[in-house]
């Protein structure tokens, strides 16, 4: 007789491999929500407090979050089973976003509460996992996952100062809980987890084009005049830059990477390079689109000096990470840009254009020399 474990199983696909499925991208569009959440809370409160509690919740739920792009290597989500409780998971990460304002307050216990609940329903996904491996190692993580949670959960009924510590001590526990609780045995399959997470980064992109829309739409409205077609066609430049940033040729170089490492190796691989580099570009993405906004509101009136500018360097470092850890490419350009794009935007911020245009200049050098250079290389090892 089949034990009700085995049973469960018999959900899940035998293939572990393959190109991301629709549910997964499906899935991936609620994370953009909670981006502009985030987004929001930062340009409503720019002072370091606001920063922090906008972010903050945003730290936490990026780490389920793409603790689910690890779900889906082990277990594919092509059985009606596996794809209810995705949806589930769906609404738990949307009233996240929509309680990011509240997260510091009582009144926002739904934060928590729909966090537990994605750490709850991440855990029995992963248990129906044909490796038993994966099985051991999330009954290994559920632990620390459930304990930032409980963190969260009564960081808002204490005192301001315990509040805070409680998110203070939440973010450790999640990310350091592989070392912590020596966490290995999870199933990293190459493409599949790279191209989950490119796909990724283009619908996080989608945000700052969404901010772009927002400092356009926003009151006053008007009609399009020259002055706003000229921020709107800055601010897509600005998108359009950091997209090329990352999207040239880089998921070919790190999956050959991925396919070359060990089990164990692809395991830190993906946890540095993709859990952990890519949170930095989301921030980066999510800063970026504040100072759009904020550029487009103020076209040729003086800007914020720090949005546009820190928002492009923590990208580029984010990425200087990706490609260190990968060997995917130069990061000198990354480094040099990162360190360059602040001082140049803060002189730029006399005007919004001036900011955005700045931007864009150190971001199309980047690229443009980086393409050049993979041109050379290709071009002299066809000729050998």
């Amino acid at each position: 007789m089949t034990s009700p474990r085995a049973r469960l199983r018999l959900w899940t696909s035998e293939s572990t491999s393959g190109r991301v499925t629709p549910m997964e991208l499906f899935f991936d569009l609620v994370f953009v929500f909670v981006v502009t959440q985030v987004t929001h809370a930062v340009e409503a409160h720019p002072g370091w407090e606001g920063l922090l509690k906008g972010l903050l919740p945003m730290i936490v739920v990026w780490w389920m979050f793409s603790a689910f792009g690890w779900l889906t290597n082990a277990v594919r989500p092509d059985v009606v089973p596996v794809r209810l409780l995705l949806t589930l998971a769906m609404m738990a990460f949307f009233i996240m976003g929509l309680s990011v304002p509240y997260a510091f307050e009582p009144e926002g216990w739904a934060f928590p509460i729909a966090y537990l609940a994605v750490v709850v329903i991440h855990c029995v996904v992963y248990l129906t996992a044909s490796a038993p491996s994966a099985r051991r190692a999330i009954l290994r993580n559920a632990p620390f996952n459930a304990a930032a949670g409980v963190l969260v959960l009564i960081a808002p009924h204490l005192p301001e100062t315990w509040s805070w510590v409680c998110w203070a001590a939440a973010v450790p526990t999640l990310y350091l809980s592989p070392f912590l609780g020596r966490i290995h045995g999870f199933i990293i399959e190459p493409h599949h987890f790279v191209e989950r997470h490119a796909l990724l980064l283009i619908v996080v992109l989608g945000e700052s084009v969404v901010a772009i829309g927002i400092g356009a739409g926003s009151p006053p409205s008007r009609a399009v005049d020259l002055p706003l077609a000229l921020g709107v066609i800055l601010g897509i430049a600005v998108t359009a830059g950091l997209w090329w940033v990352y999207f040239d040729g880089d998921e070919v170089r790190a999956e050959a990477e991925f396919e070359r490492a060990t089990p164990h190796q692809r395991q830190m691989l993906a946890y540095y390079a993709f859990t952990g580099a890519h949170l930095v570009m989301i921030i980066g993405v999510i800063l970026v689109a504040v100072g759009i906004t904020d550029a487009i509101h103020h076209i040729h009136g003086h800007v914020s000096p720090w949005w546009l500018g820190c928002g492009a360097a923590i990208f580029l470092a984010g990425h200087a990470i990706y490609r260190a850890m990968l060997k995917s490419g130069r990061i000198t350009d990354r480094v040099v840009g990162a360190v360059c794009v602040v001082p140049i935007g803060i002189g730029a911020s006399f005007a919004g254009w001036a900011a955005m245009t700045a931007v864009v200049v150190v971001l199309a050098a980047i690229a443009t020399i980086d393409h050049r250079l993979v041109s050379r290389r290709r071009a002299q090892r066809q000729d050998q």
